[in-house]
């Protein structure tokens, strides 16, 4: 996958809520180190300002307590948990060596679905011209990450059908099952997540399922991670 060199995007598919899909995104990112390019990582929030000053943080403790004070980061949806905040961390320790220029915040809300979806495929266009020569490797919720409309879905277009598709690999996130923190029917919590047959560990480009280009199998069962701000209360 690193070898092709008309690869701009990178779209990570995840359910949102386990321990192990911010895990091996992260080992994602660390393996596109290998091609000496400049890697962008893009998450799956609003609040630039909020990303750019954890980011940039050399007071660890007093960071992740302004980090968590924010709005975003009271949710308990997935994207607020103790693994995306230790992803954040890994992130920032690999931007303090150099070898992760920038962060960027992408997600988008409080429009139509279509018209979110296309601006934060806009965010990471952007992000990409301002550095032509990067990858922008993006971890965001499995719907976001399709690259092609699915009636089962919804009748809109989701964020990756409005980036180059030629450019664009999309990998839906896959494992052993599990368990997966999250909000269902009114409950927030550990739910039961089934098997999507992720047993090898590793990128295949060969993908079962419509709308992606292949899957990142975590080749483990996975468990549920709580609220990052759980901890500061």
């Amino acid at each position: 996958m690193w070898a092709r060199p008309e690869l701009r995007f990178v779209l990570v598919g995840e359910m949102h809520g386990t321990n192990e899909s911010p895990a091996v995104f992260g080992d994602l990112v660390c393996s596109a180190l290998g091609t000496k390019r400049a890697i962008i990582a893009g998450l799956e929030f609003r609040n630039q300002q909020a990303l750019d000053r954890f980011m940039d943080s050399r007071n660890p403790e007093t960071s992740v307590k302004e980090l968590l004070s924010t709005d975003e980061w009271r949710g308990t949806d997935g994207r607020a948990s103790n693994a995306m905040l230790a992803l954040l961390e890994r992130m920032r320790s690999l931007k303090a060596k150099g070898l992760l220029p920038r962060v960027i915040a992408f997600s988008a809300s409080g429009r139509s679905s279509e018209q979110d979806e296309e601006a934060m495929s806009s965010a990471l266009l952007r992000a990409s011209a301002a550095n032509p020569d990067a990858l922008v490797i993006v971890l965001t919720g499995n719907v976001h990450a399709l690259k092609q409309e699915l009636p089962e879905v919804g009748s809109y277009r989701p964020m990756g059908s409005f980036l180059p598709s030629a450019q664009t690999v999309s990998l839906l996130v896959t494992d052993r099952g599990g368990e997966a923190w999250n909000c269902q029917d009114g409950s927030c919590g550990p739910h039961v997540l089934a098997s999507s047959a992720g047993v090898n560990r590793g990128v295949t480009l060969i993908s079962p399922h419509a709308g992606y280009d292949g899957v990142l199998s975590t080749g483990l069962a996975v468990t549920a991670s709580t609220p990052a701000n759980r901890v500061m209360q």
